[in-house]
């Protein structure tokens, strides 16, 4: 969340789409909203259609009802005297009428229209009394203004459809066409009551007690209905009705109206039913079919408006969808050609930051001067006119500039390694010297205090001689001095010891004899060195440092030697460091002079492969394990013959031997010691003396 609310922290894609985003968001909802005008108004003229389409099996199954309706009427007022044929052939038409009527109502979808579903649901509800409706008729179980009126709620309940339908969006010509069909259809209906209002007169002969308001008011309805039919109608349609509707069956039912309100107080009426129901019956046809002509046109209007306005809604779908893909290939094209430069520009300078330029200035370290003429800097892929390939060809030089810089510094170190191996080669000179010197003056010497500060001058002169080999390795030159033959394990722990300076503290206790090869016996000394002075500088002034070596138990080839002093210890940091530092190889660097015994310890290991780490001591201090493989021992005995019993992560818990006195060496004599001495004095001098036949035990005496 954070993230998001920092505009500034999004990335550049991000950034882009949103200011294409929102604007694009606004249009899209604008079109979102007239398209979905335009399809509701396509499904309200689909809807309209379905409508007009019903209308005609409706206004068949009512056309048939007011037939039936008439026909009874005229049944029931000649006390059900008369033949039974035509009203049947009546009820037949109205069934398969019904049948039509409830096949296209139930297609219809009533879905968000609860007018239309109520409309639809009383119309049929309606219908199923039609049965009941035919056995009263048929057993005189009601009267004849109850039977009339029956059938009148049906086709009243039918001819609501009607407004309903006008209530529909269908566009101005189709509503129009709309009205004046609902409007023609109550015209029709009214007719159709008159005449069932006249039948019951005229097969009466006369009207009885309540009968001539009825009719009067039936057709005072027809014409009232008429009327407003001519009123909302179109002047063609008007035309349509007056060239249909005429003729003397018009003008002959129209005669008989009048005739039969003008005798209405005569005891009997002189118009014949017969005559009455064909001309009657020929009017009304007349009407239905101008109401048929009327809901033909009002269904091809309807679905015509339908399939306009769809067209108009896929189009526009088609529109806006064109117009988004469009719209988003551009925006996508223009994205892509910011973003795909950036993307390789951050891929390649992350390449360089993390893995070229830190290759090339590795390689810079270790390489000679002479060999980085040719060497030139990876330049990114990024081709391009705009500010992104000026930002591209600004990081090439920028990289440029790194290599320039490190093949200076490399050069800067070729020559400082260079004064490094040319003084510690005249220093190593002449220490060997002052070695040699002192070596002759031992010699000679009889006085046992005068051979003893020999001795520490000696021991002085071993550790600058030291001193100047680890110069020698972190400047990469060779340690000037080396050893032909195998020597055995302690003789080269003795000789390790030898070279530190509180060299009386160091108690060595082989659990192991082996030999050592002799190409890493110079190299092995100098390193244990380093570890043993590191342990007596790290741990209490009285305190020993004890020195043993045993098998591995994953290698039996493999032998440990491990180093342990009784220090303060170190934290898990401070180690987890050293350790790095001790497995890592690499150039010499400033800092390496904070800790340059460790870095010399790594060189040394890398180069023969040896194995140095650090771990805390079981009871207190540290231990250096310094793990010897298999190919730096020349003769190496069966490891489990010493049953050293211990592996690699344990340290030796022997109890260690104090010296004499501070200051005074662990061996047995001065003799001794000068045996010992010459023997390291044979590391430095190339090996011109033979080794010493006095053999060291495992506590360092003869």
């Amino acid at each position: 969340m954070r993230h998001l609310a920092r505009p500034k922290n999004w990335r550049v894609r991000n950034k882009l789409t949103a200011v294409v985003l929102v604007p694009g968001l606004l249009a899209c909802f604008l079109a979102t909203v007239s398209l979905s005008r335009t399809i509701g108004d396509a499904g309200d003229y689909g809807r309209f259609a379905a409508l007009a389409r019903l209308q005609r099996p409706a206004l068949g199954l009512v056309h048939a009802l007011q037939d039936e309706r008439d026909a009874t009427a005229a049944f029931v007022a000649g006390r059900r005297e008369g033949s039974h044929g035509g009203l049947g052939e009546r009820r037949a038409a109205a069934d398969t009428a019904a049948v039509a009527y409830r096949g296209a109502a139930g297609a219809i979808d009533t879905s968000g229209d609860p007018r239309l579903r109520t409309a639809l649901r009383r119309a049929s509800e309606e219908l199923r009394t039609l049965g009941a409706l035919r056995t009263a008729v048929d057993e005189a179980g009601l009267t004849q203004g109850a039977i009339v009126s029956g059938y009148t709620v049906m086709l009243s309940r039918l001819m609501d459809l009607g407004p309903v339908l006008v209530e529909h969006n269908g566009g101005g010509a189709s509503a129009q066409r709309a009205r004046a069909l609902d409007a023609l259809s109550v015209a029709v209906e009214n007719t159709s009551r008159v005449r069932a209002e006249l039948n019951a007169v005229l097969t009466n002969g006369t009207f009885l007690v309540g009968q001539f308001p009825d009719y009067a008011g039936a057709v005072a309805r027809q014409q009232e209905s008429v009327d407003d039919f001519l009123a909302t109608t179109s002047q063609p349609q008007r035309t349509l009705y007056a060239d249909s509707v005429k003729g003397t069956s018009v003008s002959a039912a129209q005669a008989i109206q009048e005739r039969a309100a003008e005798q209405a107080q005569a005891s009997r009426i002189s118009v014949e039913p017969a005559r009455w129901e064909k001309v009657s019956g020929r009017k009304i046809a007349l009407m239905r079919t101008v109401e048929s002509r009327i809901l033909d046109e009002l269904i091809t209007v309807s679905d015509a408006s339908h399939a306009s306005r769809r067209s108009v809604a896929w189009w526009g779908a088609a529109g806006m969808l064109a117009m988004f893909l469009a719209t988003g290939w551009v925006v996508t094209a223009v994205v892509r050609s910011m973003t795909r430069p950036l993307k390789t520009l951050r891929a390649s300078a992350l390449d360089v930051a993390h893995h070229r330029l830190p290759e090339a200035l590795e390689r810079l370290r270790q390489a000679d001067a002479d060999d980085l003429g040719d060497f030139r800097a990876t330049p990114t892929l990024v081709v391009s006119d705009d500010e992104i390939g000026e930002v591209a060809e600004a990081f090439d030089a920028v990289q440029s500039a790194a290599v320039r810089l490190a093949t200076d510094q490399a050069a800067l170190r070729s020559h400082i390694n260079g004064m490094f191996v040319h003084l510690s080669r005249r220093n190593q000179h002449l220490v060997g010297k002052l070695l040699t010197e002192i070596g002759d003056l031992e010699q000679d010497e009889r006085d046992p205090e005068r051979l003893a500060r020999l001795f520490r001058l000696d021991h002085l002169a071993t550790q600058m001689l030291r001193t100047d080999e680890s110069l020698l390795v972190l400047a990469g030159s060779d340690a000037g001095r080396g050893w032909d033959r195998p020597m055995p394990l302690s003789e080269v722990l003795l000789a390790a010891s030898a070279e530190v300076e509180q060299y009386t503290r160091v108690v060595c206790r082989p659990a192991v004899e082996a030999d050592i090869a002799g190409d890493a016996v110079t190299d092995l000394v100098h390193l244990l060195a380093e570890l043993m002075e590191n342990a007596t500088h790290f741990s209490g002034p009285h305190s020993a440092v004890t020195v043993t070596c045993g098998a591995t138990h994953d290698r039996a080839a493999d032998l440990v030697i491990s180093i342990v002093d009784e220090g303060v210890g170190m934290t898990a940091t401070d180690m987890a460091a050293t350790n790095h530092r001790l497995a890592s190889v690499r150039a010499f660097d400033p800092e390496a002079g904070q800790s340059m015994g460790l870095f010399v310890v790594s060189r040394l290991a890398s180069k023969h492969g040896v194995s140095v780490a650090l771990v805390p001591s079981p009871r207190q201090g540290t231990t250096a394990l310094v793990r010897l493989p298999g190919h730096l021992l020349a003769r190496p005995e069966d490891p489990s013959a010493a049953a050293f019993g211990q592996t690699v992560a344990e340290a030796p818990t022997q109890t260690l031997p104090s010296p004499s006195s501070p200051g005074e060496p662990a061996f047995g004599s001065a003799q001794d010691w000068l045996v010992h001495r010459r023997f390291s004095d044979g590391l430095h001098t190339a090996a011109n003396h033979t080794p010493p036949s006095v053999p060291f035990t495992a506590e360092g005496q003869p």
